[in-house]
C-alpha cells in the first residue's frame, strides 16, 4: 500500500515535504544554537571590558593623577 502511494506524483510528495521541513528544522535549531552560543560569547567579553574600565577608572580616582 505505501509503495503503491509513492510511485504517483501525489503520494511521492508527501515524504518529500515531510524531509524538506525536517532538515529545514535541523537548519533552524543549528543557526539558534550558534547564534546562542555567540551571543553569549559577546556578552562575557563586554561584561568582562565593562568591569576592567570600571576597576581603571577606580585607580584613577584613588591615586588621583593628574593630568
Amino acid at each position: 500500500m505505501f509503495l503503491r502511494n509513492l510511485k504517483n506524483e501525489k503520494g511521492a510528495v508527501y515524504p518529500i515535504a515531510i524531509v524538506f521541513f525536517m532538515f529545514a528544522l535541523l537548519l533552524l535549531s543549528h543557526t539558534l544554537a550558534l547564534y546562542s552560543i555567540q551571543y553569549k560569547t559577546y556578552d562575557g567579553l563586554e561584561n568582562a571590558h565593562r568591569h576592567a574600565t570600571i576597576q581603571l577608572l577606580k585607580e584613577f580616582e584613588q591615586n588621583k593623577i593628574p593630568e
